[in-house]
């Protein structure tokens, strides 16, 4: 997905609020990158953005409290909905879960606050549901790569692959993470400063994307040799929409919610709604 005037306008509002948060001024800071509309996806536009921020800052971590207190709160409210849940897990139960996670997002236009965040399955619509794909890829995969968003979501992430494992014991699962700070996307140190579940139950790849948003192109050789002989792609979160919606591939799931207008109405789809998405030909 291309990247518009309104991303500009977005990046620019992330921007200020992060300036601010670390310096109580937003003055003295420019960002040529944003004057002009490039050809490519916004995650893209991120990358040297959040650099000159860091840079400017003297901070290469620019989310880090952030995404430690997102992981504590989406541990508090994992055990909250284990512990009213009797029935067997099924695969729809899981991507629920996984996708619920996804409300934790510091990257976006609207200011964000995890402390006030409400994980409300109940609540939760579809617009897109392509579960009948998925499951039909699942039975007979033998190897699954998972890529991960923001953390916090590292949480659901592990829950959701325990389901997956207990419904298909000979899959194997590689949970990507993002090569560098970015946002509050999750990082391999991340998830070892917070000891994470997920470490137990599958392989974590240090994917070496810097974007928030997986981009082939960015990727390391070992992250691109899995995606490409992997059965299925199951990928998590808004900009890997951005970066992976303009393919077509039956592999790839993309599971997010519709945080933004330019995304509703690329997908002419309600904003706040869920989508499990299969890149497969129409």
């Amino acid at each position: 997905m291309r990247t518009t005037l309104e991303c500009l306008e977005c990046l620019r509002t992330q921007a200020k609020r992060t300036l601010y948060y670390h310096t109580a001024t937003q003055a003295s800071f420019a960002l040529p990158i944003l004057d002009s509309l490039p050809l490519c996806p916004p995650p893209k536009l991120a990358v040297p953005v959040y650099e000159s921020i860091s840079a400017f800052v003297g901070k290469s971590d620019l989310y880090k409290e952030q995404k430690t207190r997102s992981i504590q709160k989406a541990r508090q409210a994992l055990q909250q909905i284990q512990a009213s849940i009797t029935a067997p897990h099924s695969l729809e139960f899981g991507i629920r879960l996984a996708a619920l996670g996804n409300i934790i997002d510091y990257g976006s236009a609207s200011g964000f606050d995890v402390e006030s965040c409400l994980f409300d399955m109940d609540s939760m619509e579809f617009a897109i549901y392509d579960i009948e794909h998925l499951g039909q890829k699942l039975a007979s995969a033998q190897e699954l790569v998972y890529i991960g968003d923001n953390a916090g979501e590292d949480v659901f992430d592990s829950a959701f692959i325990n389901i997956l494992l207990a419904l298909y014991p000979k899959l194997k699962v590689y949970y990507f993470t993002r090569g560098a700070p970015i946002i509050n996307d999750i990082t391999l140190q991340d998830l070892h400063d917070n000891n994470s579940p997920i470490l137990e139950v599958c392989e974590v790849v240090d994917s070496g994307v810097r974007s928030p948003g997986f981009l082939y192109e960015y990727a390391s050789s070992q992250a691109k040799e899995l995606y490409d002989r992997a059965d299925v792609v199951l990928a998590k979160g808004m900009g890997n929409f951005e970066c992976l919606e303009d393919r077509v591939d039956s592999r790839v799931f993309l599971l997010f919610k519709i945080k933004c207008a330019v995304v509703a109405r690329f997908l002419q789809q309600p904003q706040g709604s869920f989508v499990l998405k299969n890149l497969r030909a129409s």
